[in-house]
């Protein structure tokens, strides 16, 4: 997930690609007018995947600054940045909350968000044994940018080519991109309260 260590402007792109591999539907041609370039970009892989690339929450139609839903929160940018010049509006919370993230840097977080919190294979466990955290953080790389600290420092993401891990005290997420991947995590003594494998 080298990627994601210093998230730069070819970050999404190349996550998208090697979390979900390669695209099975030809690129195409769409006219996102009045759009920001960085949400162009990620309407335009959505456009390449069968699999959705959002699925927690819900990536909105290009024609308003909200872009992202989720059922207790969404995301817009600055439109009046925009239509002002800015390039990369920074991101807005519920309407009210600036987080100081330019939507360029968000989408890749929102991408990542999306592939931990609504993977095919992975472990959930809430309200984790301390133990049960450290245990699982020294099998996985904590991510180095500073935006996988946000929006809260207590929790952290961690992966490598085949995991993704948000930790914190109050909870255990791991995403695997296969199966198999997630076998890293047996022998820990720790009854998950979601098992992809058991389903």
């Amino acid at each position: 997930m080298y990627e994601l260590d210093v998230v730069a402007p070819d970050s999404l792109g190349r996550f998208v690609y090697r979390w979900y591999g390669p695209p099975d539907r030809p690129p195409v041609e769409l006219a996102l007018p009045g759009v920001p370039e960085a949400l162009a970009e990620w309407h335009r892989l959505a456009a390449r995947y069968t699999y959705p690339l959002s699925r927690d929450h819900e990536l909105l139609p290009p024609g308003s600054a909200r872009f992202w839903q989720g059922s207790a929160d969404w995301y817009s940018f600055d439109d009046a940045a925009f239509r002002a010049g800015a390039r990369d509006p920074e991101v807005i919370e519920n309407d009210g909350l600036y987080t100081g993230l330019p939507l360029s840097r968000f989408l890749v977080y929102a991408a990542v968000y999306e592939a931990t919190y609504a993977p095919l294979h992975g472990l959930v466990r809430m309200a984790p044994p301390a133990e049960a955290v450290r245990a699982v953080k020294v099998r996985l790389r904590e991510l180095d940018d500073g935006l996988w600290q946000w929006p809260d420092p207590a929790l952290r993401y961690f992966g490598d080519d085949d995991l993704l891990a948000h930790l914190g005290p109050d909870r255990i997420v791991i995403a695997g991109r296969h199966r198999d991947a997630l076998g890293r995590f047996d022998g820990l003594d720790l009854a998950w309260d979601w098992d992809s494998r058991t389903l």
